[in-house]
């Protein structure tokens, strides 16, 4: 007779595939996204400082959606089987899915949706007419990358038609000088500031791995004795800026408008 205690049941051998199956399912899940988490995060950093160039920093971040919806999936899907059959995995797969979660969602709050509603433009003026522009910093009299000018305008005008000059009841010296100190205050590198020529140049920063944007405020005395307050903000590098500059021109305008 065969020794029964030598016998390997088909049953039996299900549910050892089973498990290895989910175990591997954890191990897959939960380093995929720490190694994900770790690229990006790195190279943002290395990007930070100079140490490779910003858009090779950046390209990991938008690379990585993908594997993190895919790693997502895998790990819902594998914690509804390891529940089922009650696996000692449900640690590493709630771990790994909640990482791989948090990093898809992290793409699309800081990439996704913002390029959505942006417009693929980064150059941002409050007078399309006769934009701002800089003297110390060399920005190009129009800054619109792959498109034709006529494109950017068209684009400017449909999704930034709100953002205009600013009229301030001030001598323009004075909001010539509120503006050199909110731009300090902001972290801004002040390339120049002449208050006879009416003009603040400087470069500002962007998200964690600081991308370079360009900064020009001009003002113009008015007749009445207020002064007429223009902005310009151009990224250095890419095509869409995800709606930075547009928020820096009109968070810099408010700011510049009730400033003492």
């Amino acid at each position: 007779m065969a020794d029964t205690h030598d016998t390997v049941t088909p049953a039996a051998n299900r549910h050892g595939k089973a498990a290895k199956a989910v175990r591997w399912t954890g191990i897959f899940v939960l380093g995929g996204a720490i190694i994900a988490i770790a690229v990006v995060l790195v190279a943002a950093t290395l990007a930070r400082y100079g140490v490779i160039d910003k858009l090779a920093g950046f390209a990991p971040f938008y690379m990585a959606l993908n594997p993190a919806r895919a790693l997502t999936v895998i790990g819902i899907i594998g914690l509804v089987f390891a529940f089922y059959r009650r696996s000692g995995e449900v640690p590493r797969l709630f771990v790994g899915t909640l990482l791989a979660g948090g990093l898809t969602l992290a793409i699309y709050l800081l990439l996704v949706i913002p390029g959505g509603k942006a417009p693929p433009i980064h150059d941002v003026t409050t007078d399309l007419n006769d934009p701002p522009q800089f003297s110390t910093l060399d920005v190009d009299e129009v800054s619109t990358g792959p498109i034709t000018q006529e494109e950017w305008r068209a684009y400017h005008e449909e999704a930034y038609g709100d953002i205009e000059p600013v009229i301030i009841d001030k001598p323009p010296q004075e909001v010539l000088a509120n503006a050199r100190a909110l731009a300090e205050a902001r972290g801004w590198d002040i390339a120049s500031a002449d208050p006879e020529a009416g003009v603040l140049e400087a470069t500002a920063y962007a998200g964690y791995i600081r991308f370079m944007d360009d900064v020009v405020v001009e003002v113009t005395p008015v007749a009445d004795g207020s002064t007429r307050v223009d902005m310009r903000s151009v990224s250095r590098v890419g095509v869409s800026d995800l709606g930075y500059n547009a928020a820096r021109v009109r968070e810099f305008l408010a700011d510049l408008r009730v400033a003492e």
